[in-house]
């Protein structure tokens, strides 16, 4: 079969990444196997009189019109964002507005052969805007915060967002969890699939020196992610390894707390917050350590428990959230109660004082992430973007 022209659909995020990292992956993974993919980014800008923080003015003033980037052509367009309200009210007009004049004019040169969307907020119903005017399927993942935020359990969401879940050519979210809340307005004979993110094993440390008793924590310094819960569990803790560290990794608004936390604790040279860490050194960080834990709530998959699986840690995840699609307690890592300190503490001290009966655990970990690279996920996205096409050619032929 052919190679198929790919059009990616991503709002530019306030992060270190060109747009986003995990569609950034993707993308090229499905171009590693031979497709053409072209990735539309609007950066959104503020309303006038509104002014961003200094991470998101940056990204504006910083973000070119377009790029190529590892061999993947991205485009900038500009759109106003009116938040969290507008996202409600508008969905992605805005943003389908803003990038249908550019997705038309690569189109012409190259025609598309499907339109694949990230999110279901804004991004989604602008690449079924753009792919319903291009004529071609929509394909849709879903990630987390956009279906928690919006699909919750005894809520109908917007309008727009129901209609994109419904209408799109294929859905796929990263994990079970997401594709439970969203499925229910689906029709049944519809494409709905679960295609688990990848991990970049070519970035993960093979031999670092691991540290016993070093846990590491990463993830944005706010409440869902439970890095109290995990601070509070170290300190008790360390009061019986003297050789335990803890090193948490990430910015946010609580980070003022946790430093205050840790002298409050006597932790100081023992708990450390590192702040925003290059990709590169956050995993050669993982690798270095004994235990990854984050107990957090909210989390619709997680990438970060499989790099810290695939470099080596034992992961401690939340129960009930996207990561129980890999992590199997006890067997491959170990899965307690969302911000549970005490469940935390105990598998802190069972780890720290049974090594040799976690070493084979440990090994299941690793084998399980390392199942999960992009190029797997890119197969399986390929092979659902084609039975999309079919249908969609099949349809207007009936």
């Amino acid at each position: 079969m052919g190679a198929l022209s790919i059009l990616m659909m991503i709002h530019r995020l306030s992060d270190n990444s060109p747009y986003c990292f995990y569609v950034h992956e993707q993308a090229k993974a499905l171009a590693a196997r031979g497709h053409d993919v072209r990735v539309i980014s609007c950066v959104g800008t503020p309303p006038p009189g509104v002014r961003f923080d200094e991470a998101r003015r940056r990204v504006v003033e910083c973000t070119p019109r377009e790029a190529v980037v590892d061999g993947i052509p991205v485009f900038y367009p500009r759109y106003m964002t009116l938040g969290n309200a507008g996202e409600r009210l508008l969905g992605g007009r805005l943003m389908a507005r803003a990038a249908l004049p550019v997705a038309r004019a690569l189109h012409a040169e190259r025609p598309f052969d499907i339109v694949h969307a990230h999110m279901i907020s804004a991004d989604g119903h602008a690449g079924r805007i753009v792919a319903r005017a291009l004529g071609v399927p929509a394909a849709l993942t879903v990630h987390g915060t956009d279906v928690l935020r919006y699909f919750a359990p005894g809520k109908r969401p917007p309008v727009h967002m129901a209609r994109t879940a419904a209408q799109v050519d294929a859905l796929m979210a990263v994990s079970s969890l997401l594709l439970s809340r969203v499925t229910p307005y689906r029709a049944a004979e519809s494409i709905s699939r679960v295609v688990p993110n990848g991990v970049d094993l070519s970035l993960v440390p093979q031999d670092a020196p691991r540290r016993p008793r070093a846990v590491i924590s990463v993830g944005t310094l706010k409440p869902r992610k439970c890095m109290g819960a995990t601070l509070e569990a170290f300190a008790r803790v360390a009061r019986d390894y003297p050789d335990a560290t803890l090193t948490i990794v990430g910015v946010g608004e609580l980070e003022g707390e946790l430093r205050a936390r840790i002298e409050a604790l006597g932790l100081a040279g023992r708990a450390a917050l590192t702040g925003g860490l290059p990709h590169a050194e956050v995993l050669r960080r993982m690798a270095e350590s004994d235990l990854f834990v984050l107990p957090s709530w909210g989390e619709g998959y997680g990438i970060v428990y499989i790099e810290a699986m695939a470099a080596g840690c034992i992961a401690v995840g939340a129960k009930g959230e996207g990561i129980e699609d890999t992590i199997t307690d006890g067997e491959n890592g170990l899965l307690v109660p969302a911000g549970d300190a005490d469940a935390v503490e105990r598998a802190m001290r069972d780890v720290f004082g049974n090594p040799d009966k976690y070493a084979a655990l440990r090994e299941r970990g690793r084998q399980s992430a390392r199942a999960l690279t992009w190029a797997r996920n890119a197969q399986t996205v390929e092979e659902i973007y084609r039975e999309a096409i079919a249908r969609r050619r099949a349809g207007e032929r009936a």
